[in-house]
């Protein structure tokens, strides 16, 4: 009995020496263990056959130009906010954060790399080509090297001084197409940014059509920030144009957008690589996601809507279904002689009645200016 205490006491001392030491608890520094730093949103938008869902965002902005978050910070609040690819774009010839003079546009794209392989997160080296209209604001993703770039965005005196035109208007460096090319001999993919910024008026100028034409940009963003451009769709039915829904984000994404899901581009890649992100993106598999809207080619909306969508027949005479949708877009619908959509909220199961072989218009899913129309079963 003696040596049976005595084993067990031993066994308690080795216990309590290989034990982890508790958070410490004083009165001077209390541990407060159960405050979580690290959780990540995890948004459920399926894959699709032969490919996987990747959530992008493939325009931001850091200290290092006019935003306030630090390039990590970036990296950080995307892997919390459920995104698993960025692209550092920060601008080119902005610098407006005081005291912060950026003479290398790698300082950003490198801390950003850098925090993304701590969190197993894609960071996708970009710079943003920032002009005045019509060239507009141009993304680089991609890119190789982000100096090459001319820095003095208005024509200058031999002072340095400003010009300006007979209203008082500053005078646009006539670089831009320079840059272009510097971006495109770098094989970067050319997303033309926000075409409905900063005077309200989407407008498809010569330049940007005869570039469409010729394949050198793209895709365009029919989202960014917290507006879109519905004129982009009618560009997407002439040119089959890529459309893209990116955050363009300086504040906080939290200030930004609380607790909705963030805008995205959805890429439909073979691998969670860059270089196959790189493929898929050439190849044009992506539809802009924001404000629980789908846009892009019809293809790839009907195979999401397939992935996500599940249906139970319960009475197939009578055309009674139950649809279960496992995802976190919404789907609007309309069919039959309804005037009230049908929606497929995320995460949620809805009994209706849908004879089958009916064809239903699903509103919030553009195919250019058409909505897409499909069987369900």
């Amino acid at each position: 009995m003696k040596r049976l205490s005595l084993l067990i006491g031993l066994v308690a001392i080795v216990a309590t020496v290989g034990a982890k030491t508790p958070p410490e608890i004083s009165d001077d520094r209390t541990v407060c263990g159960q405050l979580e730093k690290a959780v990540r949103r995890v948004i459920s938008i399926p894959d699709i056959e032969g490919y996987k869902t990747l959530k992008c965002d493939f325009h931001m902005h850091t200290v290092f130009a006019d935003a306030h978050v630090s390039p990590a910070g970036r990296v950080r609040e995307a892997w919390q906010d459920g995104l698993d690819v960025i692209a550092m774009s920060e601008h080119i010839a902005v610098h407006k954060s005081p005291g912060i003079k950026l003479k290398d546009y790698n300082i950003p794209i490198n801390q950003a790399v850098k925090e993304g392989k701590k969190w197993g997160f894609l960071v996708v080296p970009a710079v943003e080509i920032t002009r005045t209209k019509p060239f507009g604001h141009m993304n680089a993703l991609f890119i190789k090297d982000p100096n090459v770039f001319e820095e003095t965005r208005y024509k200058v005196d031999e002072n340095g001084k400003l010009l300006r035109d007979k209203d008082g208007n500053r005078i646009p460096n006539p670089t831009e197409m320079d840059d272009f090319r510097k971006a495109e001999e770098q094989g970067c993919f050319m997303l033309w940014n926000h075409p409905g910024w900063p005077d309200k008026k989407s407008t498809l100028y010569p330049l940007q059509k005869q570039l469409i034409k010729e394949g050198r940009i793209h895709a365009v963003e029919l989202f960014n920030g917290s507006e879109w451009y519905p004129k982009v769709l009618d560009w997407f039915d002439e040119y089959k144009l890529p459309m893209m829904a990116n955050s363009d984000i300086h504040d906080t994404s939290r200030f930004m957008y609380g607790n909705q899901i963030r805008p995205m581009t959805l890429v439909f890649a073979k691998e969670y690589t860059l270089e196959s992100l790189r493929e898929a993106l050439f190849a044009g598999r992506m539809l802009a996601f924001f404000e629980g809207k789908l846009a892009g080619e019809q293809k790839y909306i009907s195979q999401l809507i397939d992935a996500s969508l599940k249906v139970q027949v319960v009475d197939e005479k009578k055309g009674v279904i139950v649809v279960t949708n496992i995802s976190d877009i919404p789907f609007q619908t309309l069919f039959g002689e309804r005037m009230i959509p049908v929606l497929f909220r995320p995460h949620s199961a809805i009994r209706i009645t849908v004879p089958k072989g009916t064809e239903l218009d699903f509103i919030n899913c553009y195919v250019g200016r058409q909505t897409l129309k499909k069987e369900i079963w």
